[in-house]
């Protein structure tokens, strides 16, 4: 049995405002799916440094979707996430929908610690590994240098999938309302190579 029988399932976006979180509260909305937008503007309000506000934001939580910020990089983020996968265990979340990056070691770090405190619980992951974003040009930090016309990485010349955030939205929708993508873990990828200068121009 799916989630898409039952209509009356909330499930908190964290990130909710962001380039994936508002695209999967859309898809949700849409499908007559309650949701809660975990931000900090959000009500109740959610932040990842602010553990008190946490039980307000998990109650009634049958799904959610974690996206931390401001990175998985960030020294501390990964236990901050398990911390929090935990919370939502403990008040009844039994979906998870983590995303992480493509070979980023504090990524990886988060998916083991997520994957390690679910250990003999109900609840389910499901790891979304991805990309760079293509909105990261577009709706993000290297917006302000794009329309300047410059734009300045330590890439050199790898080639990266970069991945549609609009793609991503949609295998997240899928994994928070079918059981068939608990314990998954999808790399999630464009459909072609781009150097980083391909991919400004």
């Amino acid at each position: 049995m799916t989630s898409h029988q039952h209509p009356d399932h909330l499930t908190l976006i964290t990130g909710g405002t962001g380039k994936t979180g508002r695209r999967i509260a859309d898809r949700l909305t849409a499908c007559g799916r309650p949701v809660r937008i975990g931000s900090r503007s959000g009500t109740p309000a959610f932040d990842w440094d602010d553990q008190a506000g946490w039980a307000a934001a998990l109650e009634g939580v049958h799904a959610a979707y974690l996206s931390y910020y401001p990175d998985l990089a960030v020294p501390g983020a990964a236990s901050t996430v398990a911390a929090f996968a935990a919370a939502a265990v403990d008040a009844g979340v039994r979906r998870l929908v983590l995303l992480t990056g493509r070979g980023e070691d504090g990524a990886q770090q988060a998916e083991r610690a997520v994957l390690h405190c679910l250990q003999g619980t109900e609840a389910s992951l499901t790891i979304l590994r991805c990309s760079w974003f293509n909105q990261n040009f577009s709706e993000d930090h290297l917006l302000e240098p794009i329309l300047d016309g410059l734009v300045e990485l330590p890439a050199g010349s790898v080639a990266e999938p970069f991945v549609d955030a609009d793609d991503i939205a949609d295998v997240a929708v899928a994994a928070l309302t079918d059981g068939r993508h608990a314990g998954q873990l999808y790399e999630l990828t464009g459909p072609r190579l781009l150097t980083f200068a391909e991919a400004v121009a």
